[in-house]
This record gives structure tokens, sequence and C-alpha cells, in this order.
């Protein structure tokens, strides 16, 4: 029953009075004609804005990746500097740990007495001592004098002398 009514329904939308063969209905027609204009100008807009969106998340996806490679390179050139740094310090490390050895090596020359004799004779022209040159000190007593404890007495009466005056 409801499929009957709305056959009326719909029949009675496109009811006619009269003879339209004389004087066609130009509104109609108008209507229609910018009723279709609207909505092709519809379908332009619409289609303009979504191609101004399409093109926007073109540029943004660009951009991204663009923003995206930057950051990757630069960070693979802090990594390549982080290398370099540590290349030249384990060579600098190597070269180092390289000397420590040549001087343990010079060290253990230098820890044989007869060795030191013979280069102080040979090549600073030192004389070996005769045991009568030997002075033996002891070192246990004092054996300086303290010319300084009365150079500091002076500047201190002095000082006290100055107050006295002055005050």
């Amino acid at each position: 029953m409801n499929g009957v009514n709305k056959v009326i329904v719909a029949k009675s939308n496109f009811e006619m009075d009269g003879n339209t063969v004389l004087a066609p209905d130009e509104q109609v027609r108008k209507r229609r004609y910018e009723d279709y204009e609207k909505s092709r100008q519809q379908t332009q807009d619409t289609k303009k804005i979504r191609d101004i969106k399409n093109k926007k998340s073109i540029l943004r996806n660009i951009l991204l990746g663009f923003v995206i490679g930057v950051t990757i390179i630069a960070r693979y050139c802090m990594i390549y500097n982080y290398q370099d740094t540590t290349t030249k310090a384990k060579a600098e490390i190597e070269t180092l740990n390289r000397e420590n050895d040549s001087y343990k090596l010079q060290l253990i020359k230098f820890r044989n007495i007869s060795y030191i004799e013979q280069l102080a004779t040979s090549k600073l022209n030192m004389v070996k001592p005769s045991i009568s040159d030997v002075q033996y000190v002891d070192l246990n007593k004092n054996n300086l004098k303290a010319n300084e404890e009365s150079q500091v007495k002076l500047s201190s009466d002095i000082v006290n002398k100055l107050k006295n005056i002055i005050f």
C-alpha cells in the first residue's frame, strides 16, 4: 500500500493544466538550466578545492620528505665526524702507547748503574771520584742558617712601631 501512495504523489508533481503547446513553460526550462549551471559550478568548485587540497598534500609530502632527507644526511654527517674523531683518538692513543713503551725501555737502560757510569765518563767527561774526595754530611742536623727569621722580625717590629705612632 505504501508503494501506491508514492505513485500518486509523484503523479501529482507532473500534472499539467491546459494546453502548453502555444505557450511553452519557459520558467521551468530556465529554472532547470539555472539548476544545471549551479550544479556544474558547484562540481567545478569542489573539483578546484579537491585539486588545491591534493596539491597541498603533495607539497606537504615533498617538504616532509625533504626535511627527513636533510635530517638523515645531517645525522650521517655527525656520525661520520664522531667516527673520524674516534679514529684519530685511537691513532693518537696508539702513538702515545708506542712512546710510552720506548720510554720504558730507556728507563730500563738507566737502571743499570754500569751503563750510567759509562755514559757519564764517556759523553759527559766526568771523572770517577776517589775515596778522599767524598764528604759525608749529617742530614738530620739543621746545617743551614736561618737568615729569613731576622728579616721577618725587623719587618714586624717596623709595623708595630707604625701602629704605635698612628694610634
